[in-house]
């Protein structure tokens, strides 16, 4: 199940559209406490599998952030990707400082959503 954050509706709902149409379970996270529910795997009455994807926008800013390291001390072997304006080049450089697996500017995470989703199934 690929697990993601977005500030932005928009890419979370083209995250969640995309994933659809592959047949790839997602969820979103808003906070802290979602995110260790979905990574424990809690029953919430929905679809809540093995994650095998973090998805994160970094225009969530410092508390998007703090779940890279959340996710990398619960589950380390779970990619992060990170994705964000290609103008905040501290902004991604500090996403993979803390562990971002992939690191990628808006325009080529939209790009290649759908395979990216494919790969991380």
């Amino acid at each position: 199940m690929i697990i993601y954050c977005c500030a932005d509706l928009i890419f979370a709902t083209k995250i969640r559209s995309t994933a659809e149409t592959l047949g790839v379970a997602s969820r979103p996270v808003r906070n802290a406490d979602m995110l260790a529910k979905r990574l424990d795997q809690v029953n919430d009455g929905k679809p809540n599998g093995p994650v095998t994807c973090f998805m994160l926008d970094l225009d969530t800013g410092e508390d998007g952030l703090a779940l890279i390291g959340q996710v990398k001390g619960h589950s380390p072997s779970v990619p992060i990707l990170a994705f964000g304006s290609h103008v905040a080049t501290e902004l991604l450089e500090e996403a993979r400082r803390r562990g971002a697996d992939d690191v990628l500017p808006r325009s080529a995470f939209t790009a290649r959503l759908p395979q990216l989703i494919e790969q991380h199934r």
